[in-house]
């Protein structure tokens, strides 16, 4: 009797069948008895695919220990031998043990291993810009266009360099050893905004500005 009253409807509908014989049938069957949209609806639930458990925004809990990688190397440190993936995974595990303290580890782990050195170049990349002398974000920049093929760390580093040649046409000199790239890229901004003294500019812009004076001369 059970199977009968799921199987039909009233006497103002057709007969429904429990299943078949082709999934159309059974569609056009439950749009008979519940509407197009209500079967539209469901259809769209029963298709979508469920979101998996949310990545862990792990990064962010690991800042500091990056840092310190970051400003260790900078000092000429090698922190991925004063430290490993193993004793920073299970600092944080400590601190964050999560659902299960043994997965914590391992997924923290996994993500050093992957990831560790191209975070803390970046890191050192981003500090050496204006606490350190140019040259360790030279090395920084170096490390990055090594660890990462992406063509951003090669045009930054070239870009980098162009600013020092800049600065040595102008100056006659290169840099001192201990201006930041900061420092450099504000001396050459400075450079632009002053007005133009060809007797005072050394270097490659001076002789040729003077080379053109005395050509217009003639």
């Amino acid at each position: 009797m059970a199977i009968n009253a799921l199987g039909a409807l009233s006497a103002f509908g057709p007969k429904l069948e429990l299943v078949g014989p082709t999934v159309d049938d059974d569609i056009r069957r439950a749009i008979t008895r519940y509407g197009k949209d209500a079967v539209k609806e469901a259809v769209k639930r029963q298709t979508t695919s469920k979101r998996g458990r949310k990545p862990e925004k792990d990064w962010p809990e690991l800042r500091e220990q990056i840092d310190a990688d970051a400003r260790d190397w900078l000092q000429g440190g090698d922190p991925f031998a004063t430290r490993s993936n193993y004793s920073m995974a299970k600092d944080f595990a400590d601190r964050n043990p999560g659902h299960s303290y043994p997965a914590t580890m391992q997924r923290i782990e996994r993500k050093l291993a992957k990831s560790r050195a191209w975070v803390t170049f970046a890191t050192a990349m981003n500090l050496s810009r204006d606490d350190y002398p140019h040259a360790a974000h030279i090395r920084a920049l170096e490390a990055l266009s090594q660890t990462d093929v992406h063509p951003v760390w090669a045009d930054l580093l070239e870009n980098a360099k162009s600013e020092l040649a800049d600065y040595e046409a102008r100056n006659g000199e290169p840099p001192p050893a201990h201006l930041s790239m900061k420092d450099i890229k504000d001396a050459s901004l400075n450079a632009l905004n002053s007005p133009l003294k060809p007797n005072s500019l050394g270097g490659l812009l001076g002789a040729a500005i003077m080379r053109s004076d005395s050509g217009t001369n003639t």
